[in-house]
């Protein structure tokens, strides 16, 4: 039976010794927390999947005019609900790693929400994102891939 959770928090973080991105989810909370390992490999298929479905359920907020990226990292600053990770959490809370297996994406009408699961072998992750949460956790995740190094382009 997989151990379920609810995700609060995504903290990702690339790990030069596996070589994969590890995404701490809760962080800070022992009870809750997982640390997914995504790999190379994994990550080729999931941002195209994610524009897909992006493009779906979201298009008109995409096109939407976009602010200059001086104003975005602004705004991301004074965002309440981003802060940079505690690093002595980081690394004391950690759990063993899991090997981040899929990711699923489903949307609710009403709401016009996403709901995001992550799973491993033992685990799931879920959480319920407005599009803008959406965005912000995978614009975090990409900006923490080696493209140089993973021979990957930064318009992936």
């Amino acid at each position: 039976m997989k151990r379920n959770i609810t995700a609060l928090n995504f903290t990702p973080k690339y790990d030069e010794l596996e070589d994969r991105i590890r995404i701490s989810i809760n962080y800070d909370n022992f009870d809750n927390r997982v640390d997914f390992m995504m790999t190379r490999s994994f990550v080729l298929k999931l941002f195209p999947v994610l524009d897909e479905y992006m493009l779906k359920f979201y298009e008109t907020d995409l096109n939407a005019v976009q602010m200059p990226q001086a104003n975005q990292d602004l705004i991301t600053k004074q965002d309440k609900s981003t802060s940079l990770a505690d690093g002595s959490n980081l690394e004391l809370y950690k759990q063993e790693d899991e090997l981040l297996i899929e990711v699923k994406f489903s949307f609710a009408k009403k709401t016009k929400n996403s709901i995001v699961m992550f799973e491993s072998k033992s685990t799931q992750a879920t959480a319920q994102l407005d599009v803008a949460s959406l965005k912000q956790i995978f614009t975090i995740i990409k900006q923490s891939i080696p493209f140089f190094s993973w021979g990957i382009s930064h318009n992936l």
